[in-house]
């Protein structure tokens, strides 16, 4: 993400929406996001705690302000899409240069600044989570224990890349589907260093579909791939499922045609196994 040099109003809310969603706000964060002097990012991080004592107190361990338990928004409205935007994930709405920018892209992710500020924390120091979590195959609330490693961000939702101690593997939950997260703890679970799929990197080719025409493969090639042959990503396999479902790429032409489907993955049966579930 490029820098900003937005105002000191704005910088304000962006102090108070890392102090919600990440539990904490260092000036090395805030240099990650402003190109503004080390010296004026450390008085705008004093002047909200002047302005907002209630919402965060200086810690020297970890030389950041830290949320409070009973921190509120206060500059913000304490929304996702807030942080999705000043992190870089997603195109603020509004004007760029005079000319109108639109998306279609919203998020899809329900979930607040307390529980993600936790998961945050979690991943920050290597320990584990208790999570209240719902999925297609058991809907109803139940407690998973996990340590997660990373966020992903596909399309309108969040997941969270994380080793499940009742699966005894690496999972993704999506974030939306969790209910409740208690405060991280130590843990004993395998870190990132064991996520074999997380570490792995496949080369992802996608191409016209086969069963479009000679010009119909050339307007998508224009399109898609500046007219080159392929569509090429070095991903981590356990993401590569999710830049198939961006693109809306078939993984079986025999199954999946067009026009629902322009492109398709190359040669998916030299992938590794399960790499698209």
């Amino acid at each position: 993400m490029a820098k900003s040099t937005r105002g000191h109003q704005e910088r304000l809310k962006a102090i108070e929406t890392l102090l919600l969603w990440e539990g904490q706000v260092s000036r090395p964060r805030l240099s990650e996001l402003f190109d503004i002097h080390g010296t004026n990012l450390s008085k705008d991080m004093a002047a909200y705690a002047e302005l907002v004592p209630g919402n965060c107190c200086y810690e020297t361990g970890v030389r950041a302000y830290v949320l409070t338990s009973d921190a509120r928004p206060q500059l913000s409205e304490g929304k996702f899409h807030e942080y999705e935007s000043l992190v870089g994930t997603m195109p603020a709405e509004g004007l760029r240069a005079g000319v109108e920018l639109l998306t279609t892209e919203q998020h899809a992710t329900a979930i607040s600044y307390r529980p993600f500020s936790r998961i945050h924390a979690a991943i920050r120091e290597g320990k584990q989570l208790s999570i209240e979590y719902r999925s297609l195959g058991n809907p109803d609330r139940h407690q998973r224990t996990i340590r997660p490693h990373a966020f992903i961000q596909a399309g309108p939702r969040w997941h969270l890349r994380a080793y499940c101690e009742g699966a005894e593997a690496f999972r993704d939950f999506n974030l939306g589907r969790i209910s409740r997260v208690l405060d991280p703890k130590a843990t004993s679970l395998p870190g990132p260093e064991a996520d074999i799929w997380w570490n792995t990197k496949i080369e992802l080719r996608l191409v016209p579909h086969p069963e479009l025409t000679s010009a119909q493969s050339r307007l998508v090639r224009d399109e898609y791939m500046g007219r080159a042959a392929a569509l090429v990503f070095e991903a981590k396999q356990a993401v590569a499922k999710y830049i198939v479902r961006n693109y809306g790429a078939a993984t079986n032409v025999s199954k999946e045609h067009p026009p629902q489907y322009l492109l398709a993955v190359d040669k998916p049966e030299t992938l590794p196994p399960r790499t698209f579930i």
